[in-house]
């Protein structure tokens, strides 16, 4: 292979790598994938806020970027839905700050709690259904509706975070939530 030849390829795969910007900065070709696939979360009908919380996620945790890129790569609906929730969940986890709470929720007794896993759901679930459904709660709670319905359907101790938002959604205050998780 000639030297130009050699110098032509390299700065091909460079160009790969990085784009220019409008102001001339280079772009990492990671960022312009997740662009795109967020380009193509929006023509799939997601919704812009859980777009822009997934790109901005995946730009600093990487795990969120593969599990965007699982997402482009899947054709199967259900898999689809199952991988929005888990980016849901990952955003979730790497967006936790200080406690800022409004509700408070008592969850001091682990082992009655994991009894009432159930129980709880259930309840909580016959309240969202009163007040317009799953698709409501996930508008008014910007969580997808296949992470509201892995919440729903699932056995595993909810996440404080996930509660609090049902809770602030449906305007449920702390008796009330205590009521539902003691049913």
């Amino acid at each position: 292979m000639t030297v130009q030849a050699q110098t032509k390829r390299n700065s091909h795969k460079a160009s790969k790598k990085t784009f220019l910007s409008g102001s001339g900065q280079s772009i990492p070709s990671e960022q312009v994938k997740l662009f795109e696939i967020a380009i193509k979360m929006k023509k799939s009908g997601l919704s812009d806020n859980f777009i822009t919380n997934s790109v901005q996620t995946a730009l600093k945790f990487e795990g969120v970027a593969d599990l965007m890129n699982l997402w482009l790569d899947e054709n199967d609906k259900k898999e689809r839905d199952a991988i929005v929730a888990d980016i849901q969940d990952m955003i979730d986890a790497c967006s936790q700050k200080e406690k800022s709470e409004e509700i408070y929720i008592k969850f001091n007794d682990l082992e009655a709690i994991a009894k009432n896993i159930r129980a709880f759901k259930d309840s909580l679930y016959q309240e969202v259904m009163k007040r317009g459904g799953i698709s409501k709660l996930s508008e008014l709670t910007e969580i997808p509706q296949p992470s509201l319905s892995r919440f729903f359907n699932s056995n595993a101790m909810p996440r404080r975070d996930t509660v609090l938002r049902i809770a602030k959604a449906l305007d449920l205050n702390e008796l009330r939530i205590d009521i539902l998780w003691s049913k």
